[in-house]
């Protein structure tokens, strides 16, 4: 049998009920949506949604019983897409319709013909660490990030005071505009913006690193994803959380966000190997041009 069978509910030979989730302010994002739902009508049971309603009650009930959702926009609907399907274990499909596209698996102009590929059993799902994100003792009302998480300051130009304490020791107190803290798939996000790593997407860590540090403060450290990381603002000037750039929550002086490796995860549907990662980042980023022909590097 073609493509791989995991425990649970992931049968990647058995896609019965699929959610197609579109960018809700990209007409060409809907129209996609409809042609690939309605092309392979036959092979699916298909029910759409936007990355707003996808946050509904009502989705919520039909994500119970959905084996696969694709997502038709850029990164933020990805981003979206899989803070619906973490919740019970769903693989994602993304078609890239941005012009970067770290987490798209297919670009728009090959989807209507390439995702049959995916819907016939095959791929690898490519397994991604998340952070958990708990604003003070709110333990019922935790959020979870496949990017990252920042505390930042507002609209006054001001700088900020975060303490950072990792596993109960307190690491140091950051001033400037804030703090991020970035998983391994957000690295290539708002943390490389800011002069970070990119770091394997496989990886289980966490990148902290300052925003405008003040000074010669060091520029960040990882972290392993088993450690337990407390923020705390000390500040007399309101900052926000925010959780992979969306979700948003005020922050004021003595206001603490803990974070740890959530027990969700994101999957990701993938056709390429592991490597193909490395390839993509290099084209994206404008660091090579053309094609690398494997094995030409050793001289094989």
């Amino acid at each position: 049998m073609p493509g791989n069978l995991l425990a649970g509910r992931l049968n990647l030979s058995n896609f019965d009920v699929v959610c197609i989730a579109h960018h809700s302010l990209l007409p060409q994002a809907a129209e996609l949506a409809a042609q690939i739902s309605h092309r392979y009508k036959d092979r699916c049971r298909w029910w759409t949604a936007n990355e707003s309603t996808l946050a509904h009650e009502e989705a919520d009930d039909r994500l119970r019983d959905t084996d696969l959702i694709v997502t038709v926009g850029g990164d933020g609907t990805i981003l979206r897409g899989m803070h619906a399907a973490s919740l019970y274990g769903i693989p994602v499909l993304g078609v890239n319709m941005g012009r970067v596209g770290f987490m798209s698996e297919i670009d728009s102009g090959d989807a209507l013909n390439g995702i049959k590929w995916y819907l016939d059993g095959n791929g690898r799902i490519d397994e991604r660490v998340m952070l958990k994100v708990t604003l003070g003792d709110d333990t019922e009302d935790s959020l979870h990030a496949l990017n990252d998480v920042t505390v930042h300051r507002g609209a006054e130009l001001r700088m900020i005071e975060v303490k950072a304490v990792v596993d109960g020791v307190e690491l140091s107190t950051y001033r400037g505009d804030g703090l991020i803290v970035a998983t391994s798939t957000g690295s290539t996000s708002y943390t490389l913006q800011l002069g970070g790593p990119v770091i394997d997407p496989n990886s289980p860590v966490f990148l902290l690193k300052p925003i405008a540090g003040h000074m010669s403060q060091f520029g960040g450290v990882i972290l392993d994803s088993n450690s337990s990381l407390e923020l705390t603002l000390g500040s007399s000037t309101d900052a926000t959380l925010t959780v992979d750039g969306y979700i948003s929550r005020t922050m004021r002086d003595g206001d603490s966000v803990l974070l740890s490796r959530s027990e969700r995860s994101a999957k990701f549907l993938r056709r390429e190997p592991k490597s193909a990662f490395w390839e993509g980042l290099s084209h994206r980023l404008g660091m090579r041009i053309g094609a690398v022909r494997r094995g030409e590097e050793s001289g094989s």
